[in-house]
Parts: C-alpha cells; sequence; structure tokens
C-alpha cells in the first residue's frame, strides 16, 4: 500500500507542477485524479485496518461466529432440528 501512495503522491506533484507551467483541462484533470487517487488510497488502508481488529477465540467444543455487524443466530447444527 506504501508504494501506492508513494505513486500517487508524486504524480499529484507532478500533476501540480504541469498545471502550473502548461494550465489546461488535460492538466487541471490530471491533479483532480492523482488527488483522488491519493486520498483513496487512505480509505483503503483505514477499512483494512479496521477490519483486522477484530478477533474471536473459542474452545475446543464451541461454535464461534463472527461477522461486522448485527447478526441473528438460528439453528447452526444440522443434526439438531427444532419442530
Amino acid at each position: 500500500m506504501i508504494y501506492v501512495k508513494l505513486l500517487a503522491g508524486i504524480a499529484l506533484i507532478g500533476s501540480i507542477v504541469w498545471v502550473i507551467a502548461k494550465p489546461g483541462f488535460e492538466s487541471a484533470l490530471a491533479v483532480v485524479g492523482s488527488l483522488s487517487a491519493l486520498v483513496s488510497a487512505f480509505i483503503v488502508q483505514k477499512r483494512t485496518a479496521r477490519r483486522a481488529q477484530q478477533h474471536q477465540s473459542v474452545s475446543k467444543s464451541s461454535i464461534g461466529v463472527q461477522a461486522g455487524g448485527d447478526v441473528s443466530i438460528g439453528n447452526i447444527r444440522g443434526d439438531q432440528h427444532a419442530k
């Protein structure tokens, strides 16, 4: 991920230099594109770090269910049917 941020930062600096040297639609669009790539790289990294924070420990005879939000669990064992 650091390579993506580094390349997006270099692209942003290069496009800013380009818009200063030769103002125009293409150079302004390059600034917007490289800025959005840099911001997106930070957002993706934050989401990935948030997902990695989940941890679960269960004993040998237990069944663990982990989700990122609300969970409703019914009969999770296939050999036991509630009637």
